[in-house]
């Protein structure tokens, strides 16, 4: 992997940490002051970084989120929108899952996350499934795949990087969709600001880019592949998914996407298991 993919997944990083931060709660008129004066730019210049075309949602952002410059009329409208009964949108991605709080959804985040040493701040009330913490956890993984690939680790960072396109398949593509649905209706029916609206629709064509990209298809020349592989001059070959499995599992993350590739075999990913754990025998 090259410098420019690291500066690709640090621009990731920060674009799912600047999201993440939107939908937190805004106490303090620090945080109005960064929302309505320089979230926009900086969303702009990540969207740049990054190749999102959200250059119309952006701008209608920044029309937005200007009317709210006043005392609490940010803090009225996240309340009015996220916590005051009836709560016209979710910000607990479980209820967009499976209906719940503290279903399956919730327990395998919670699961996931202490399997990467990441701990929610227990001062926090929320759960393991909201939005913003969802968000977060992906600039964590999208943050140490632009480390591994600065040191040189180049599995490594594929590894994280594999992982984090994972964790928006299996989580963001599901929820993302319906809450950018009820965003809009609640904003429309009670005409509300929408500058969240705005936010949603952002995170929504983030999804869609990270899910419209091939995460396997052709490795990149001098990603330190196993030998005997392609060496990113060609098709990716069996041997270099198995070794990307093997080091995915390894580390504890998920590798089916890897298995769905149309050069998979698993035969070969046997054999590339059998090898270490005769080395393993050995010592």
């Amino acid at each position: 992997m090259t410098d420019t993919t690291a500066a690709d997944a640090y621009s990731r990083r920060d674009l799912w940490l600047c999201l993440a931060r939107a939908f937190g709660k805004p106490e303090g008129d620090e945080f109005r002051d960064v929302f309505t004066a320089h979230l926009a730019d900086d969303l702009q210049a990540i969207a740049e970084e990054t190749g999102l075309i959200v250059h119309e949602d952006i701008a209608a952002l920044r029309v937005a989120a200007t009317g709210l410059g006043q005392d609490l009329d940010l803090l009225r409208l996240y309340s009015k929108l996220f916590i005051a009964p009836p709560t016209p949108v979710m910000l607990n991605s479980g209820f967009y899952l499976d209906g719940s709080r503290t279903g399956q959804i919730e327990q395998e985040l919670r699961a996931l996350y202490s399997r990467h040493g990441v701990a929610k701040n227990e001062a926090m009330r929320d759960l393991h499934d909201a939005i913003p913490i969802q968000l977060e956890f992906l600039s964590f993984l999208y943050g140490r795949a632009g480390d591994h690939a600065m040191s040189g680790q180049n599995m490594e960072a594929r590894a994280y990087i594999a992982e984090a396109e994972s964790f928006i398949a299996r989580y963001l593509a599901h929820w993302c969709g319906p809450f950018l649905r009820d965003l809009e209706k609640a904003c429309a029916e009670d005409e509300l600001n929408r500058a969240f609206e705005h936010l949603a629709r952002i995170l929504w064509l983030a999804v869609e880019q990270a899910r419209a990209g091939a995460p396997i298809e052709a490795l990149p020349a001098g990603a330190g592949l196993p030998q005997g592989s392609s060496r990113g001059l060609g098709d990716v070959t069996a041997q270099d998914l198995a070794e990307v499995a093997y080091r995915l599992e390894q580390a504890g993350l998920s590798w089916d996407h890897v298995e769905a590739n149309e050069a998979w075999d698993k035969e070969v990913f046997a054999f590339r298991r059998t090898r270490d754990e005769s080395v393993d025998s050995v010592h």
